[in-house]
């Protein structure tokens, strides 16, 4: 080889190292492709190029180097599947990017309605027939037509990310939401001022109206029983929307929504109980308000809720306890007032969505069941004279 001959090659090294460390900067998420091939065995792969092509038809895709031996068995298949990883798969990753010949033994697979291996608990995943393939370069962009799709089963965590070759993840989505809806809401719950000062004064408890904006759950306004006047003390005040917590907004919402509500449960806990969330939440459309227990993990909540930072850790914890106590609220024989600390009614509009809830907090429990329910009556005719003055502004306006 001649010298210019070794310079151009060196040249060429040099600029593939330097193209691939620059790449290296942007992270990417983690996904192992399977399907099953010709012989029913599972076939399968890592992919870091996963990707939503188009939401109507729903498509998604992914590259793969064009010297894969995985690749042509797996698009002759002619479907597969997508399971993103968690940020504790870095070794199974590394299992099957080494295809290690105990990598599908290593975790719980189920198939997809196409007969597609998919991960158990992934933290998302998509079922899918192969639309197309077309080459690019030294890679082959893959596309699939999604049949099914949905999260995993509520074990896994944060998703796995890849960045400078190394693997690593993030910080759950911090709570944030429009401020234009925020004054729309805002002047709703000021037509609620006086129903909320009557009923504390009532129910010898803190009454506030909350919203639900984004994945956050808003303070709008509070009054305290010894307060003659409505305080705005804790306006803005807001805490992640997250299972179990504030589940009027999620109980009527369309399934997306309330989807939304259990997965960010999973990424500030690590885990999401679906069978409870479902009984709880069929438990309030079925009574038509919220309730929660243990008035002492009520307090831990609202000091978070109050606090100045958002203490991760903490809230963890006491979504975890909070989930725990539900199961001492009620039974088949119905609602064991004396457990119960906080009842939470929803407020909707003339469309039927759940914009505001009135919230009381301290509830009695040497309240008898007869007096509970006629006080919850009390807080439902409230909410429904809300309602009917929200849907007036609007017809105004």
């Amino acid at each position: 080889m001649t010298t210019d001959a070794i310079a151009s090659a060196q040249r060429a090294n040099e600029k593939s190292v330097w193209w691939r460390a620059v790449l290296g900067e942007y992270p990417t998420g983690v996904c192992l492709v399977a399907s099953r091939g010709d012989d029913d065995e599972p076939i399968g792969m890592v992919v870091g190029s996963f990707v939503a092509v188009s939401e109507e038809p729903p498509l998604i895709g992914f590259f793969a180097g064009r010297d894969s031996r995985t690749l042509p068995e797996l698009v002759s298949s002619g479907r597969f599947s997508a399971s993103v990883l968690s940020d504790d798969d870095e070794t199974f990753c590394r299992a099957f990017a080494s295809k290690a010949p105990d990598r599908w033994d290593r975790r719980p697979f189920v198939d997809t309605p196409n007969g597609a291996p998919r991960l158990a608990d992934a933290v998302a995943w998509f079922d899918a027939s192969i639309e197309s393939t077309r080459t690019y370069g030294d890679h082959t962009f893959v596309v699939g037509r999604v049949h099914d799709f949905g999260a995993g089963a509520g074990g896994a965590e944060m998703p796995l990310l890849f960045r400078r070759a190394g693997y690593g993840s993030f910080s759950a989505p911090g709570e944030t939401y429009d401020a234009r809806a925020f004054i729309e809401r805002l002047r709703w719950a000021s037509m609620a001022e006086r129903e909320i000062e009557s009923l504390s004064a009532e129910l010898g408890v803190e009454v506030a109206v909350n919203t639900q904006l984004g994945d956050s759950v808003v303070t709008l306004a509070s009054v305290a029983p010894d307060s003659t006047l409505s305080t705005f003390d804790n306006v803005g005040a807001a805490h992640p929307w997250a299972a179990p917590i504030s589940p009027v907004f999620a109980a009527w919402a369309p399934t997306a929504r309330r989807h939304a509500w259990e997965e960010a449960s999973r990424h500030l806990t690590g885990s999401v109980d679906r069978a409870l969330i479902e009984d709880q939440l069929r438990g309030v459309r079925e009574r038509g308000y919220a309730i929660a227990g243990d008035q002492a993990l009520t307090d831990r909540f609202l000091r978070l809720v109050r606090g100045n930072r958002t203490d991760r850790v903490a809230y963890a914890r006491v979504w975890a306890e909070i989930a725990a106590s539900r199961r001492r609220l009620e039974d088949d024989h119905g609602v064991h007032w004396g457990e119960v600390a906080v009842v939470q009614v929803p407020i909707f509009d003339e469309g039927g969505d759940v914009v505001l809830s009135i919230y009381a907090i301290g509830w009695q429990h040497s309240m008898s069941q007869r007096t509970s329910e006629l006080l919850v009556e009390r807080m439902r005719t409230a909410a429904d004279r809300i309602s009917t003055r929200i849907a007036a502004s609007r017809t105004r306006g």
